[in-house]
């Protein structure tokens, strides 16, 4: 398991999306973490993604994110679409819910923000 796929799965275990929203050249998911901190995850060039619907809760069991040549092979099982994608430079999160939205995108660069400002 890569050091990013260990840090991105502890750090938002049971966090809540509250929003998600497609820029121009991103695909953004806000997140509320269980100790009120906000997050952004932005997916920097999206080329793909398949997502389930965007429910009341949208609570995340699992966060993980691949490198398109390391593809697990239950992600392409589950996802066949992601076939297109082996060998390639681009990245892979998947998201497994605990209740409403999960699924998996596509994306050149993946950012992490916290939107909280410190002292406030």
């Amino acid at each position: 398991m890569n050091v990013l796929r260990e840090s991105t799965n502890e750090k938002f275990h049971d966090a809540e999306i509250y929003c998600i929203k497609k820029n121009k050249d991103s695909l953004e998911l806000y997140l509320s973490l269980m100790n009120n901190i906000g997050n952004v995850i932005t997916f920097v060039n999206p080329i793909f993604w398949k997502l389930t619907s965007f429910e009341q809760q949208n609570v995340i069991f699992e966060f993980s994110t691949f490198d398109g040549k390391m593809i697990p092979e239950f992600l392409l099982e589950e996802y066949p679409e992601l076939n297109s994608f082996m060998m390639s430079s681009y990245q892979i999160s998947y998201f497994d819910s605990s209740i409403g939205l999960g699924g998996i995108i596509v994306y050149e660069i993946l950012e992490i923000k916290n939107t909280c400002k410190e002292n406030a």
